[in-house]
């Protein structure tokens, strides 16, 4: 499957625990991936001035196909059920595959999709047709790839 990259990006808001964001962003790659990434740091001001850092990983190559097989193994029937009927919503003209996940569900390292505000924002960068993308996608979901 011609996945180019992933990239997973979350906002930490002043009052939360960096760290703890830190761990649940690296809790969606595989173990032994986590060590491995760097996480970039970017610090932004919130609608009141109030301090905002941005944390984004970029995983590439062969390394990103492993994250994304981890990420939809690790989703329940349910939320790989939901990503299946709106694929066509989450898959842009480029192939690339949009998703949300719970921030907190991923501190205690269970990945869930979460449709709200505060979440790790996941986009999974395709090389290839739209067409093509949305097949890899659907097999990957349904355990077959």
């Amino acid at each position: 499957m011609p996945v180019r990259s992933v990239e997973a990006r979350v906002f930490v808001h002043a009052t939360e625990d960096k760290d703890k964001v830190l761990k649940a962003l690296l809790e969606i790659l595989p173990a032994e991936l986590r060590q491995e990434v760097r996480v970039a740091e970017e610090r932004l001001s919130g609608h009141y001035g109030n301090p905002i850092t941005k944390l984004t990983l970029r995983v590439e190559g062969d390394a990103a196909l492993r994250v994304v097989e981890y990420l939809f193994s690790k989703l329940s029937p349910a939320d790989r059920g939901l990503l299946a009927s709106s694929i066509e919503d989450r898959v842009d003209r480029h192939g690339t595959f949009y998703l949300r996940l719970s921030k907190q569900e991923a501190y205690q390292g269970r990945i869930y999709v979460y449709e709200s505000d505060d979440v790790i924002r996941v986009s999974i960068h395709y090389s290839g047709r739209r067409s093509r993308a949305l097949k890899d996608y659907e097999k990957l979901l349904s355990g077959q790839a």
